[in-house]
């Protein structure tokens, strides 16, 4: 390790010329990382979303480096169609956000049933809900992910990682205008949230169950890809204000947070930063917990 070589943050946690796809682009999290990426050197950001406006916005508030592709991550023709959309304008990507997500059917009176009964109702409805939250929050991180493979391998050939699975990370030659230093590969970023390791609910069950499956797919991911090259890490956020969390959606608040505060938009900013710039080169099969310490306090699910 070469200790004495500069540790410059403005090279260690940049988005420079990076090609980025993030759906659920148009609001929270997904706008804030849109909003971050884009005022960090970024230089093609498709924002993805199932409403065109909100997209469009973006690309006026944070400038050209936003392009709205309007997509259903649920539909696969929809996701089809934002594949072909994206490729027509580059030929390869090198960050993949799976951030869209829903929080489908509410359970949180569980804990108020009076008797087994009351209990027993309250489990079994809404379960036509349930189908349409895994489509979101969780095939969807397979299927978006596997949409853009293609994609993010083409990010690697370009920096001249080896075409096709490979046995040694090694590369092939560094290309012209490509920094030697730079070891970054191609990478999917998939957001969860610390429901998924979290007994209380305090959302849904439908969208805890989700999201834990989100993760361990994400972990899949990391493994399975490893010898393309491609990898996988995740962001599960604790309470940060969004549309669902406006919306009472989300049942606990800050005084069950040891930080005493809800998640700022400089938190996710860093932790996006950290994430795809050099300093997060090394990471993969990585969860990051981003939750003011509420993990800490709350009955965890190992």
């Amino acid at each position: 390790m070469e200790v004495n070589r500069p540790a410059n943050p403005s090279d260690l946690f940049s988005a420079k010329d990076l090609v980025i796809v993030i759906t659920g682009g148009g609001s929270g999290i997904g706008l804030a990382f849109a909003s971050t990426l884009a005022r960090n050197g970024a230089s093609k950001i498709f924002l993805l979303g199932r409403r065109l406006p909100p997209l469009e916005k973006a690309r006026s508030d944070f400038g050209h480096s936003i392009i709205p592709v309007q997509a259903d991550v649920a539909s696969s023709s929809s996701l089809s169609s934002a594949v072909q959309t994206i490729s027509s304008q580059t030929p390869y990507i090198d960050v993949l956000i799976n951030n869209a997500g829903v929080t489908g059917p509410t359970h949180t009176d569980l804990y108020n049933a009076n008797s087994i009964d009351e209990l027993s109702q309250m489990m079994l409805s809404q379960q036509e809900k349930w189908a349409s939250t895994y489509e979101i929050n969780t095939t969807a991180v397979v299927t978006v992910s596997g949409a853009f493979l293609p994609l993010l391998h083409q990010g690697n050939v370009r920096k001249g990682w080896p075409a096709g699975k490979r046995t040694i990370h090694k590369r092939e030659k560094v290309p012209e205008g490509i920094d030697a230093d730079d070891l970054r590969t191609s990478q999917i970023v998939t957001v969860a949230s610390i429901s998924a390791f979290n007994r209380e609910v305090t959302a849904g069950l439908a969208y805890t169950a989700s999201k834990a499956g989100a993760v361990l797919l994400g972990k899949s991911m990391a493994h399975f890809l490893a010898g393309w090259g491609i990898r996988s890490n995740m962001i599960a956020p604790g309470r940060f204000p969004s549309e669902m969390t406006a919306g009472g959606q989300m049942e606990f608040g800050v005084d069950k947070v040891p930080a005493s505060v809800p998640g700022r938009f400089e938190d996710m900013a860093g932790t996006i930063l950290y994430t795809v710039g050099k300093a997060g080169q090394y990471l993969n099969g990585n969860v990051q917990v981003l939750d003011g310490g509420r993990l800490s306090v709350m009955p965890g699910t190992y």
